[in-house]
Formats: structure tokens, sequence, C-alpha cells
């Protein structure tokens, strides 16, 4: 397991999170839906990773 790979997936995971709440405040839904697919596909890596 690839803890530094791990740890910069979940950085950039948390960074998302924080510009979602930001699109979401501003009744952004299409920046908003972005990041919510950027942040499932984060979800699978850390998933993939955690398995390997």
């Amino acid at each position: 397991m690839d803890v530094e790979f791990i740890g910069q997936l979940v950085d950039s995971m948390e960074e998302a999170v924080i510009r979602l709440d930001r699109a979401v405040a501003k009744n952004d839904k299409v920046t908003a839906n972005k990041l919510k697919i950027f942040i499932f596909d984060v979800h699978k890596k850390i998933s993939e990773a955690l398995r390997s």
C-alpha cells in the first residue's frame, strides 16, 4: 500500500469538498456536479489503493 499516494488522494478529496461547499453556497450547479463526480472518482481510487 502506497501511503503517500493515498495521502495525496485524501488531500485532493478534502480540497474538492471545500470547493464543493463553495459551489453549493453560490448555487453553481455545474461546478457542484463536476466536483461530485471528481470526489466519487477519488473515493474509488482510494478504495482500490487500500485493497492492494
